[in-house]
């Protein structure tokens, strides 16, 4: 498991690339937009890169995966305190409402990613949150 700096570190140099081209990355091997967030304790702007999807509504939204860590990304405690986020996807930024799915929407939502988290699904016995990103149109 990735240490928290580890996790800082490859995290910057996502975030320098996906601006310098325009939202394109070479890694990680998925889609993915930059979801800025306010702190519950600082009060701070953070910004993280975090895989996204698309459902057959068009809503945008994210997995709190944390590569299967046995907490909760900081990020995703941030938007439950403060649900409104700044979300850059390509060249665009939107303020969006962050909204914690629940229930069947979850498990849902949660289906139409599975592929792509269920090996982080085995390091850890939490539930990923899933988390709908109002506001935010699909990528075309």
């Amino acid at each position: 498991m990735p240490t928290d700096e580890e996790f800082l570190a490859y995290n910057q140099g996502v975030i320098r690339e996906f601006r310098a081209n325009h939202g394109v990355v070479s890694r990680p091997p998925f889609p993915i937009l930059l979801l800025t967030t306010t702190g519950q304790r600082t009060g701070r702007q953070t910004t993280v890169p975090v895989g996204f999807a698309v459902d057959d509504e068009k809503r945008v939204f994210v997995v709190a995966s944390k590569a299967g860590a046995p907490q909760h990304p900081a990020w995703f405690h941030n938007l439950r305190a403060n649900p409104t986020v700044t979300v850059e996807l390509g060249d665009s930024s939107y303020q969006a409402r962050a909204v914690v799915t629940s229930g069947e929407e979850r498990e849902r939502l949660y289906r139409l990613v599975s592929d792509g988290t269920s090996a982080y699904e085995k390091n850890t016995d939490r539930v990923f949150p899933v988390v709908v990103l109002e506001g935010v149109p699909a990528p075309t």
